[in-house]
Formats: C-alpha cells, structure tokens, sequence
C-alpha cells in the first residue's frame, strides 16, 4: 500500500465535486471520451504485467492537443493527478496508477490512444509526423510504405504506441545500429503541467540554439510534460538481411564473435541477441523446435541488413569465412544462415517468444540492465556464482541485447518449489543483481524505463545528479500532479512506498 502524508491529493471529494469534475470533463472531451465505468477503469489501472492494480477516478480519453491541454489545466484547477498513458505497455509500472489509495480517489488516467493519426510522410527529409497514439506497429508500416525504415522495434509494438516509446525512450534489438528511441525523433509537442503547450516539431537534423528540450522530455515518462505529437526520423530501407543463428562453445565466445562480426559487416550489424540455453528451453518445451543440434548453454542471433549493391551469396561467403577461425577454435559450435526471409522470421520468433514462454511456466523475477560489453560475461559470471552460493534455488534465464550491452536478466526458480516460489524472495533477489549492476558500473533500468522504480534511483543514483533530477521536475510541475511516484517522487513527502519490490 502506498504511504502518503495528508495533502491536496489525498483530500476526498464529494459527490457533488466529483460531479462537477465529470461534467467539466464531459465539455471537453465528449462522452466518448470520458469513462467512468469502474471494470473499464480497472483494467486501464492494471499494468502490462498483470502485477500491480491500480485505481483511478476516471478514464480520459483525448482526441487532440487541445483537449490534453483543457484536461491538464483542469486537473490543476481541482488538484487532480495525471497518469499519461499510450499502449499501456510498460513493465515497470510507468504508465499505470498506484493500488487503491487516498491520493487515487482525485487521479485520472490520461489515454492518448484516440490520438492515432499519421499526420505526414516526408520522403525528402525522411521524416514522419505522427500523433501520439500512432501504434508503433502502424508507424513502421507507414514508413515502409514509403521506401523507408522506423528503427525502434518491440516484441509490443503490436500495442505499443509511439507517445510511449519516446516517452520511456524505448530501446529493442536494433539498438547496436539506431539508437533507442530519442535517436530516431527529431520533434516533438508537449503539454506541460499548466496546459501549455510546447511547439517543438522542428524536423532539422542540425539545431544548435541553446539547451535541447526535446531530449529533456524524451525518457521523462510523463513526469516533466505530455508528448502529444512527434516528428520521427526515418532511416534507409533495406534491401534485405541476412539472419544467423549460432550456438557457442563458451559464453566468453560472444565477445571473439561480436568482435569478428562487427569488424566484417561494420555498420550493416543491426541486431546482435545473446540468450542462455534455460531462456530458450521455455521455448521449445511449448512445441518449439531448435534449429540445430549442437548442444549449447548460450546462442547468439545477430542480423546484417543488405543494401541495394550488396549481392546476398557474396556477403555469405564473406561472413563464412570471416567466422572460419571461431569454428575452428570451438567458439562457435554451429551456424545457421536463414535463406529467406520467412526462415528469418522463424529464427526471431524463437527470440521473441521467450518473454511469453517464460511467463507461462509460472514467470521470474525480471531485471532490465545494462553494463559495459567488454564486462557483460564477467557480470554474468559472478553473479551467476553469488546465485550458488545465497540462493541456490534460482533458475536463471538470461535473455537479450547483447549488442549495447543490456540485457533481461531474469530470475525464476527451480520447477521443484513450484511455481511462483520467486515472488516470497523478490525484494531480496533484486538488490543482489541491482548492487553487482552498480559495481560493474551499469543501469538499473535500461530500456524499459523507471516507472514506478523510483526508490531503487535514489538508493543507486548519485546524489547531485538526483537532485538534479528533482530540481527539473520540480520547475516543471510544482503540484506534482503528472505521473506522481514515477522516476523520481516529487514533492519529496509524499508517494512513498517503502516496500516497493523493485528496490
């Protein structure tokens, strides 16, 4: 339950207020956009885990700018709070409400998803311009459509949608090549937390007057503003790639292979996954079958895109032989090269289908970290070891980017306890990994975001840079009415919850 101190949000309202709110709402977003139902409700309030149930006075659903702008101002006016929210798919809590509490009773959920218009497609800039509720999916689609690539691609990006990917500026496979999700944005709008509106949709590539704000509110989760529309920066097409999937003889091995691979292709490397053999096992126990017979605790899936001049035999030929001495050496055990691209897609499904898999079979305790590559293996090695050593009960299936060096370190327990034996020893699991993560020199949140983690940034942060931190947020939204207790908690006496599992 989250603790707070007596406070204007935690003030109840009466039923004549909250009438009052309601019809106010009503006049600016139509009864289409305004949801008072408490099953709709609740489900917005749930996050993408399932996990944590959150509470809420209303759903409200804007169609424009302006009407995000009237409903924020609003919320002022009455001493609402604000909970942003796009697809719904964060896993760290950061687009949905707290669990039942005073402070609950005056926040309303902020949805952009009727916000969903491809507004432009700039084939000369190679630039999009989009609404926040453009699903990601969608966006992409536009993009191809137009001989071109958006980069940032999710297991979620059926569902996620772009006010959300920038707002936790999302990462996924292609980040060793494009960046995460600031990368691929050249502008965009935000309302702030008075219901100004901020024009920031510049689509040049090279602007150098003054501090960029745009990056300020790209990665702040709703906290400093609310991105309402976004102008995305559009990449080459191309041509096709090529897929391999290669089992190692060692887990040290991926660092020979991504050496030797990155030396060979240079930029045409655009996805680079390490995943541990247990990760995969889930898979194939659901049906799934291995695409090769070598027996391996880790594999590696990497991609190299093709250009328009590149001919795809001679580019094989190029890598195969650019990978003899690693077979030679029993670094890489096996390869398997997709020669097509439905093949490619089925060698990525198996990546993809590992979250899902993981969660069937009774789910983990889940990290997303990152540390520097060249530590990655040692990481895993000793933590793997300090696993042993205090709790032997772990099963561990690691997962992910290996490519910029983050990983989903995910910690379940052996099949014996049964499931969900994990959930009694979370807390505890979480500071052994969040501290080795620290000590390594490394993110405690690397691409999925804070959300609600915000008691594990002021136990790992450093101080100034925290206050920092604070001393933005609280210039930008002095209430405290945009997504409170995310990130960072801002005002600092109230949004405490002192048992939160992530710490």
């Amino acid at each position: 339950m989250t603790e707070c101190v007596d406070c204007a949000f935690c003030a109840p309202l009466t039923d004549a207020e909250r009438d009052q709110i309601f019809q106010a709402l009503l006049e600016i977003v139509g009864p289409r956009g305004l949801v008072t139902a408490p099953d709709e409700i609740a489900a917005a309030s749930l996050d993408s885990r399932r996990r944590r149930q959150g509470s809420a006075l209303a759903l409200v659903r804007a169609a424009s700018t302006e009407e995000v702008s009237a409903v924020v101002r609003l919320a002022g006016e009455w001493g609402l709070c604000i909970v942003p929210q796009c697809g719904n798919t964060s896993t760290v809590g950061g687009a949905t409400p707290e669990p039942e509490s005073p402070a609950n009773r005056r926040t309303i959920i902020l949805s952009l998803s009727r916000m969903n218009r491809i507004l432009s497609v700039d084939p000369v800039n190679a630039a999009m311009t989009v609404e926040a509720g453009v699903i990601l999916a969608k966006a992409a689609e536009a993009a191809r459509e137009a001989g071109y690539l958006y980069p940032i691609s999710l297991a979620a990006e059926g569902t996620a949608e772009i006010g959300g990917t920038l707002a936790a500026n999302a990462g996924g496979v292609h980040v060793v090549r494009y960046g995460m999700a600031r990368r691929s944005c050249l502008g965009i709008e935000v309302v702030l937390a008075d219901g100004r509106v901020v024009n920031l949709m510049r689509s040049v590539r090279k602007d150098n007057t003054g501090y960029d704000l745009r990056d300020l509110f790209i990665g702040s989760e709703g906290t400093l503003g609310i991105i309402t529309k976004a102008v995305l920066d559009l990449s080459a097409l191309p041509a096709g790639r090529l897929t391999v999937w290669a089992p190692l003889g060692s887990l040290e091995a991926v660092e020979k292979l991504f050496q030797t691979v990155e030396k060979f292709a240079g930029p045409a490397l655009t996805a680079f996954e390490l995943m541990s053999e247990a990760s995969l096992d889930f898979v194939y126990a659901e049906g799934r079958t291995s695409p090769t017979t070598a027996k391996s605790d880790w594999t590696v899936l990497f991609d190299l895109a093709l250009t328009g001049r590149d001919d795809p035999d001679n580019m094989t030929e190029g890598l195969i032989e650019a990978l003899e001495p690693l077979f030679d050496s029993g670094d890489v055990l096996d390869a398997v090269l997709a020669k097509n691209e439905d093949e490619a897609q089925a060698l990525w499904q198996l990546r993809e289908e590992i979250p899902t898999a993981v969660r069937s079979s009774g789910g983990n305790i889940k990290n997303d970290i990152s540390v520097p590559r060249g530590s990655l293996c040692r990481f895993i090695r000793e933590t793997f070891a300090e696993f042993e050593e205090k709790t032997p009960w772990l099963a561990p299936a690691v997962f992910g980017h290996y490519g910029d060096g983050n990983l989903h370190f995910n910690l379940g327990n052996r099949p014996e306890l049964g499931k969900g034996f994990w959930k009694q020893h979370e807390r505890e699991v979480h500071r052994m990994v969040n501290d080795a993560v620290i000590r390594f020199g490394g993110s405690v949140a690397a691409e999925h975001g804070v959300g609600a983690k915000a008691a594990l940034l002021e136990r790992t942060k450093d101080p100034v840079e925290l206050e920092l931190m604070k001393t933005i947020r609280a210039a930008l939204d002095p209430k405290g009415i945009l997504n409170p207790g995310r990130v960072v908690r801002w005002p600092d006496n109230v949004w405490r919850n002192p048992a939160e599992a992530w710490d």
